[in-house]
């Protein structure tokens, strides 16, 4: 990547909806990122270094990598989902976006860490073989694979209910697959969405925002008998429960767990060891206000739900219309159409697929797999293969019945385990491998903070429930099926990263 965020033309995607992007592109004199050297106590562990010279530019500022986490992480993404967790959390989806921010912010500090420690990486699936072995860092990429493989089929469904929203005579399925087209068809050609485009797009999108909060204010203003910005909206004691909370905190972390996409920029970042970590620790902060401000004004207009009762996939869209009118309603409908049907789904189609492009050729997904487009720089046959599989799962969770919010909980179960090997790691590297122990910093940010976020992760993942849950698991158990058989059946050497 040459220039900065503005210029840049090869920016590594990222999912909004997926957990931690591998860099899509290594150099050819690239180092391996090995296991760091033992330190002593309260020292930072020495740093793979890449041989021969760095092929990038580190031109990025902590500025510029808060903008393109920004950029995909969709600052309208609630939106979408707002009246699943209004219905989950018992009319409470802006404590439900809160808590979940909590969640991933421990993560984002362990994220952080193990940036430090591997600054040429940028993968949960990396530091996790290297830490915990190889085993554990295949169940790690494994698990990725999960929320990558679900992702474009949940995007496109989100964008699919948006515009289905303003012009209902046209299908929700057939809409699904109309993005599912126009994204294959981008991918294969090779067209990179430039970052320019995408700036543009993310000013879009907070335009809209700040239009529904003006107008959204204004109408609770004007409309006192029915709307009112009571501290109810935020917290009912009267409605809380810590069952339907949790439920509605494993949808609501979907927004979340975008945030890995700034470490795919650590080789081209000024401070490759303490800037991605600032930058996700001031995107997760801004997003969290920018996603606690628009759930809570939608609440404050309709604190009851009783606008969208028989229509919560329209939730939002139907309080836009409330609030401003029909164009308020379409205009949210298409920012989020087309941030989260192209934009996102542009991105998430690359990174899914130099996933498993590394892993082909690391020898846990099969060799066809691996092969790179000479003309297009992209592995074709991976984007083959995930526009066919999103093509299937559309299909089926059509058929089968299963809600958008179904997908996004099994999205969400697929991050957030990762999210628990990441902490894991951090203690199982700092606190045992390299023994930094000494003084309170160290216990804080080595044991107590990695601690929290592998429970609160793991409680959440639990709280996916039915469907979702069992997929997670059943997910889980094929893995180590595969892996044992690639280990021990077939004796493949397996290479992580």
């Amino acid at each position: 990547m040459r220039g900065n965020a503005t210029t840049a033309k090869t920016a590594p995607t990222a999912s909004t909806v997926g957990s931690t992007p591998v860099p899509l592109a290594t150099p050819k004199n690239a180092g391996a990122t090995g296991t760091p050297a033992k330190a002593g106590a309260g020292t930072v562990a020495a740093a793979p270094s890449q041989a021969g010279g760095d092929t990038f530019k580190r031109t990025f500022t902590v500025k510029d990598m808060v903008v393109w986490g920004l950029i995909c992480m969709v600052p309208i993404s609630p939106m979408a989902i707002y009246g699943g967790v209004f219905a989950d959390s018992n009319g409470m989806p802006t404590l439900a976006f809160l808590v979940g921010f909590v969640a991933v912010l421990f993560s984002v500090f362990s994220f952080a860490i193990m940036i430090r420690h591997f600054p040429s990486s940028g993968s949960i699936f990396t530091y996790v073989s290297h830490v915990m072995g190889k085993f554990m860092g295949f169940i790690a990429g494994w698990l990725m694979l999960l929320q990558y493989l679900v992702a474009p089929a949940l995007v496109y469904l989100i964008a699919a209910i948006a515009i289905h929203s303003i012009v209902p005579e046209l299908p929700v399925l057939a809409l699904c697959f109309a993005f599912l087209i126009v994204v294959s068809v981008v991918s294969l050609i090779g067209m990179k969405t430039a970052v320019a485009v995408n700036r543009i797009a993310l000013v879009a999108q907070l335009i809209i925002l700040a239009l529904f909060v003006g107008f959204g204010v204004a109408y609770v203003i004007g409309h006192p008998e029915t709307s009112s910005f009571s501290a109810t909206n935020f917290y009912n004691p009267k409605a809380f429960d810590v069952s339907s909370t949790m439920s509605s905190v494993s949808l609501a972390a979907m927004s979340f767990v975008g945030f890995g996409a700034i470490a795919t920029l650590t080789q081209e970042a000024k401070d490759p060891t303490r800037g991605p970590g600032r930058a996700m620790m001031i995107m997760v902060f801004v997003l969290a206000a920018l996603y606690a401000l628009q759930c809570f004004v939608a609440t404050c207009v309709d604190p009851t739900g009783a606008a969208f009762a028989d229509n919560t996939d329209n939730a939002f869209y139907v309080i836009a219309r409330l609030v401003a009118g029909p164009w308020l309603s379409i205009l949210c409908a298409v920012g989020v159409a087309l941030a989260q049907g192209l934009f996102t789904a542009i991105a998430q189609q690359a990174s899914i697929a130099f996933v498993m492009f590394t892993m082909a050729r690391g020898g846990t997904l099969p060799k066809f797999m691996g092969k790179m487009s000479k003309r297009t720089n992209s592995p074709i046959n991976a984007i083959l293969f995930i526009s066919v599989l999103s093509a299937v799962l559309i299909l089926v969770f059509h058929f089968a019945g299963i809600n958008m919010n179904t997908i996004a909980k099994i999205n969400t179960f697929g991050a957030l385990a990762t999210y628990v090997l990441l902490n894991v790691s951090v203690i199982v590297l700092c606190w045992f491998q390299l023994k930094q122990r000494k003084g309170v910093r160290a216990v804080v940010r080595h044991l107590i903070f990695p601690a929290l976020g592998a429970v609160i992760c793991f409680a959440i993942m639990l709280s996916v429930k039915d469907v979702a849950l069992v997929v997670g698991c059943a997910w889980i158990l094929v893995g180590v099926v595969y892996y044992c058989v690639l280990k021990y059946a077939l004796r493949r050497d397996i290479q992580l990263g």
